[in-house]
């Protein structure tokens, strides 16, 4: 993973640098399923043994991020394929999903609530149960919940009709549960290897614990500039739909993490190509309290058609994105690039330096990274 900026070009060699344990951040329970060796045998996993089910999951926010994010990296092909994801409520989708989809004993219907209670992964559930009893389909055999092991909906849901549930660690929150079972599992079902996946999050915390100096000084760069120069809002722009994955992710941990005490800028995750054609001239002309973090993957270049004719050796979607840092740099913002190398091990490694990212900036700001009070007062607004 390589990591640069242009603060050099915009004379800025003024920055702030605090006291930080890297082992405290390594500690936190969220890494628990990376640094505990029998963390997950507490789970019956045998039952995926040499087994490779159509799996749909629901869930909300990071219960279902989390898991589609790993499946982009590990296979993007697998989505709407073998594995399925639902993420918003919407009666339409599932009904044009399910009405016609012949469902078979090989087919497993995944619901994630850390709470048991989340009002729309109920709605999911009975939604679900009826489509398939239209169509003479249901088995409980087929459902699988994750939620925490007490009194809720779910868990008494599950045991009184039978359905196998899967305990969501109490210590770890939806949008940091990347490392755990709520987002292994649906990888598992469809055939990817727990053993293999962990080996890359070990590799990855291991690679962070040898580079955080160096790390830490860019984020802490970087964060000085935004406060000099009142940037309030991080635009992170990727040009690739295998890690666009990632922004999506990132701007949920970061909002929900840092978005306390009225001090958090605004992350927006932008679609470069797209938004080049929509929002651009916002970005560039509009007011100039903005970070662009790029996301990038490092990809040979490629031969593509264009019309009739084979054009060697030109890759669009890096035109593009090189063409907007060009842009940008020319307007003196602050530009940070981001690039990795197409492979699972590197994936991992941003993941963890993003959640370092975060941790960082919790710590200047001084405030508490994991909690997330709106969103408690939010549901609790919304119970049915």
């Amino acid at each position: 993973m390589i990591i640069k900026n242009n603060l050099k070009n915009l004379e800025f060699d003024h920055s702030l640098k605090i006291n930080y344990s890297i082992n405290d951040f390594l500690s936190l329970e969220i890494f628990n399923p990376i640094i505990k060796k029998n963390y997950f045998s507490s789970y019956n996993l045998d039952i995926f043994k040499n087994k490779s089910y159509r799996t749909h999951v629901f869930g909300m926010g990071g219960s279902s991020l989390s898991s589609k994010l790993l499946a982009q990296f590990l296979d993007p092909k697998i989505i709407g394929k073998k594995l399925f994801f639902y993420e918003n409520p919407s009666p339409i989708k599932i009904h044009n999903s399910l009405s016609d989809l012949k469902v078979g004993n090989n087919d497993r219907f995944i619901f994630v609530s850390k709470s048991g209670n989340t009002i729309e992964i109920k709605y999911f559930l009975h939604l679900v149960i009826k489509i398939l009893k239209r169509k003479n389909s249901f088995k409980s055999k087929n459902f699988i919940f994750i939620t925490e092991d007490k009194d809720n909906y779910m868990k008494n849901f599950a045991n009184k009709n039978t359905i196998l549930c899967f305990n969501h660690d109490p210590n770890i929150g939806g949008r940091f549960s990347i490392f755990s079972i709520t987002a292994l599992l649906p990888l598992i079902s469809v055939g990817f290897k727990l053993d293999k996946i962990l080996s890359s999050f070990r590799k990855a915390k291991n690679l962070l614990l040898k580079n955080h100096t160096q790390l830490s000084k860019f984020i802490f760069d970087s964060v000085s500039y935004e406060k000099k120069n009142s940037l309030n809002i991080i635009v992170g722009l990727s040009y690739n739909d295998k890690i666009n994955a990632v922004n999506e992710w990132y701007r949920q941990i970061f909002a929900e993490s840092l978005g306390k005490n009225k001090k958090a800028k605004n992350y927006i995750s932008s679609y470069g190509s797209i938004d080049q054609h929509s929002q651009f001239q916002l970005y560039i002309d509009g007011p100039h309290d903005k970070h662009f973090k790029f996301f990038k993957i490092s990809t040979p270049q490629k031969t593509i058609l264009s019309n009739t004719t084979l054009i060697k050796g030109y890759n669009l979607m890096n035109t593009l994105e090189e063409g907007a840092i060009k842009t940008l740099k020319q307007k003196k913002f602050m530009i940070s690039e981001i690039l990795i190398d197409d492979n699972f091990n590197d994936y991992c490694y941003l993941l963890i330096y993003l959640i370092f990212d975060i941790y960082l900036r919790s710590i200047l700001e001084k405030i508490n990274f994991l909690d997330q009070p709106a969103v408690e007062l939010l549901k609790k607004n919304t119970k049915a």
